[in-house]
């Protein structure tokens, strides 16, 4: 079964703490720099990833561009572009 890439703006991840929390994440930053981890904590001002390696990345939501994972399920999130 295919997976489907679900992209989760900064001010959408603390709404979708409790989904983010049990995927394997790719957090993608402003300046473009990517860190793959699991989340472990939200809160108004900052996330916290652990990444392989068990490092903690504490990485602030206004450098945050993205937060991307894959949902096996197959269920499609509504667009964010209006002409979609």
């Amino acid at each position: 079964m295919s997976k489907r890439l679900i992209r989760v703006t900064p001010a959408e991840v603390k709404s979708k703490q409790s989904i983010l929390q049990k995927q394997p994440l790719n957090v993608v930053l402003s300046n473009g720099n990517t860190i793959f981890g699991r989340l472990i904590s939200v809160d108004a001002v900052q996330l916290v990833l652990k990444d392989t390696r068990d490092h903690h990345h504490q990485i602030a939501l206004s450098d945050l561009y993205e937060v991307v994972y894959d949902d096996s399920q197959g269920i499609v999130p509504p667009s964010r572009h209006a002409t979609l």
